[in-house]
């Protein structure tokens, strides 16, 4: 506490000491004034406006140090709302290569003819399942109807057929699994059969190596 006495009007001024607000501010004194109103008007009309003025300062003081701790600035707001967001990197897919037997999918038929009414017709549909390719075969004409499923390897250039299993509708079963039904080869712009456990119902076109078959036309 302090305390002073004023010789010009014997008025008492006392105070205290408030905690330090912040750095640049250490200490406040408010001063409390014991005025005797009788003896010294002047000193009433001029120290408690003083007095009023200091204590609202004090007031407005507290009031933007409680605010300036609670409210967070605008440039911190911008801050969180605009915050850069970061890209993330754009997931590479693994490019799968083909296979070369993909060049093979697709339908061919050959057809005979002998007088005067006996007709043969083929069709070989080979295609592709998970990650395997096969053939399914269809043979129909005079007390004919095979129905085929088989495995296709190979490459690009060449093939053989091996069967797999009958299909329902199949009449006979002359075939065993793994036997070889024929081979395709690929020969500039024509498509060479070889006869293996398959013969054509021609003598004329048993021999091997030559063309037969032909992409269906509806066929890519």
């Amino acid at each position: 506490m302090l305390s002073l006495v004023d010789s010009r009007s014997n008025v008492v001024l006392s105070g205290w000491r408030f905690f330090e607000f912040f750095p640049s501010i250490r200490y406040t004194e408010i001063l409390l004034m014991s005025v005797n109103d009788k003896e010294n008007p002047y000193m009433k009309n001029k120290v408690i406006p003083r007095f009023i003025g200091s204590a609202i300062l004090v007031l407005v003081i507290i009031s933007m140090i409680g605010c300036g701790a609670d409210t967070p600035t605008s440039g911190s707001k911008d801050n969180v709302q605009h915050a850069p967001s970061v890209n993330k990197p754009e997931e590479v897919k693994p490019v799968t290569a083909s296979s070369p037997l993909e060049s093979w999918v697709g339908e061919y038929e050959f057809s005979e003819y002998a007088p005067p009414d006996q007709n043969r017709f083929y069709r070989i549909s080979i295609y592709k399942e998970d990650k395997s390719y096969y053939a399914t075969i269809d043979i129909d004409g005079f007390q004919t109807m095979e129905r085929l499923q088989a495995q296709v390897e190979g490459d690009g250039k060449a093939i053989k057929i091996v069967f797999d299993k009958y299909l329902p509708d199949n009449l006979w079963e002359p075939y065993s699994p793994g036997d070889v039904l024929l081979r395709l080869e690929k020969n500039d712009s024509a498509l060479n059969t070889f006869w293996e456990k398959i013969h054509p119902m021609l003598k004329d076109h048993d021999e091997s190596g030559k063309t037969y078959f032909e992409a269906a036309a509806h066929s890519s």
